[in-house]
């Protein structure tokens, strides 16, 4: 009889479409580290996050990580950031970016969360892209945690566009002037992968040679490492990057079609320990 009903909930605990643990695929190192995650969520509206389709997925996987950041939110008019913490049921402290850019229809956020049990207060700062590099520009997000401070810098780049990539030193080097007393993590979609960028043309980007990046699998569906988190060479002495699969995390969506309805990238993670 127990051998049955261990079989049995085996089978629910499976089955059930929305109930994530991050340490079932990722185990963190230990229960001490920090998972700092990142991820395109492909044009994220408030109807989006609302949608059992797209927004439970989301946000169930939000809940596996420590901090989080977005790229592609959307809803320029809308408090991205209270929506998140209404339905992350305030268990999180959120905050988002200016929308980017200026003009046109299709304005973007960037917006980062914490679990609230780790500070009371997040700092943003819009990087000031005085010479317009970026189509949209990075917002930094300062966490302090007490004995630990961490500076998110979510970026999503224009694909194709080598400019960019290259001024993004720009955003490196004033990060690193202005609060080299933080841990200071880098991420989002750099779309890096052979489809946009040579192999040689990344080689020869600084930061590419100088920082750790954490990320070697592809982070899309279709084999493209275009998602990567950069940080410092002590800092990733005590850290591991993941990628995760959304056809491993939600196996009960069988088709790509239906995994790409949630994105078309993958979450990205840094299980990092400060101590």
């Amino acid at each position: 009889m127990r051998s049955i009903l261990f079989i049995l909930s085996i089978y629910f605990v499976s089955c059930s479409s929305l109930k994530i643990s991050g340490d079932e695929h990722y185990p963190k190192k230990d229960k001490s580290s920090y998972r700092i995650c990142f991820w395109n969520v492909k044009n994220l509206s408030q109807k989006g996050l609302e949608r059992d389709t797209k927004g439970k997925f989301i946000l169930n996987f939000s809940k596996s990580c420590d901090i989080i950041a977005f790229q592609e939110i959307r809803s320029a008019n809308i408090e991205m950031a209270e929506e998140f913490e209404k339905r992350l049921e305030d268990d999180y402290l959120c905050m988002e970016g200016d929308p980017k850019p200026e003009g046109g229809k299709r304005k973007e956020k960037y917006l980062a969360c914490i679990k609230s049990d780790l500070t009371n207060d997040i700092e943003k700062i819009e990087f000031e892209d005085v010479k317009s590099d970026f189509a949209r520009s990075p917002t930094l997000f300062l966490m302090d945690m007490g004995n630990t401070k961490v500076l998110i810098v979510p970026f999503h780049s224009t694909p194709g566009d080598k400019n960019e990539l290259k001024k993004f030193q720009n955003v490196i080097d004033f990060c690193y002037k202005n609060f080299s007393d933080r841990r200071i993590f880098f991420g989002g979609d750099f779309n890096t992968g052979s489809n946009y960028q040579k192999v040689d043309f990344l080689a020869d980007l600084p930061y590419f040679s100088v920082l750790v990046q954490l990320i070697h699998e592809p982070t899309t569906f279709a084999n493209q490492n275009h998602d990567l988190i950069f940080t410092d060479p002590r800092t990733a002495k005590n850290c591991k990057g993941n990628v995760w699969r959304l056809d491993v995390l939600f196996p009960e969506k069988q088709n790509r079609k239906d995994l790409e309805k949630i994105s078309d990238h993958f979450p990205i993670s840094a299980d990092c320990n400060f101590n």
